[in-house]
């Protein structure tokens, strides 16, 4: 995958990132485009197209950093475009922004797969659960050892092995207490 570029999202790309986040994100995991690009958060957001020579918005990315934590909190390839390696060479690319551009750890939250689901998540996309976390750890990604139940569901922090260490319930609960709107908490598991 040559030629890709992370670049600030402009207004042209708007209609076409807005629809690929919502049919990629559940609504319950969503916050609203406006709070992350205007809201009084919206300085610890950095809201990126994916683009490449043959599509201005192959894909979305959305990160969230406060202190030394940057968590990927949204990442999304355009459904004609998966499978082809876009999403495996953009979490480097990430990755190498992050420690340019804020010099800290880089994670993101998956729900757990099945059978480690806790009871009161009713882990009902079993199966895609299963898929993402096996995407994730093909691509390098570990596991943190981290959990928390938040949006309804049991979730898991993965890093790269460089940034697994550093990455800790409480310094995910204050980046989500600092950047999150109040609704959106966690409890650990």
């Amino acid at each position: 995958m040559n030629h890709i570029q992370l670049i600030p999202l402009q207004n042209t790309h708007r209609p076409a990132y807005e629809a690929l986040y919502e049919s990629a994100f559940p609504a319950s995991e969503r916050k609203p485009l406006d709070y992350m690009l205007e809201g009084d958060k919206s300085a610890a957001y950095e809201v990126l197209a994916v683009s490449t020579p043959n599509c201005a918005v192959a894909g979305m990315v959305i990160t969230v950093t406060h202190g030394p934590l940057t968590m990927l909190d949204y990442l999304a390839v355009s459904p004609h475009l998966r499978g082809q390696g876009l999403g495996h060479a953009l979490l480097p690319l990430i990755a190498k922004r992050v420690k340019e551009t804020h010099g800290g750890h880089l994670f993101l939250e998956i729900e757990t797969p099945p059978p480690l689901c806790i009871p009161r998540d009713p882990c009902e996309n079993a199966e895609q659960r299963v898929r993402r976390k096996a995407f994730y750890l093909s691509a390098g990604l570990v596991e943190t050892g981290v959990r928390a139940f938040i949006y309804g569901n049991d979730m898991e922090l993965l890093a790269f092995p460089e940034d697994a260490g550093s990455i800790t319930f409480k310094g995910y609960d204050t980046l989500l207490r600092a950047t999150f709107p109040a609704h959106m908490t966690a409890e650990p598991i």
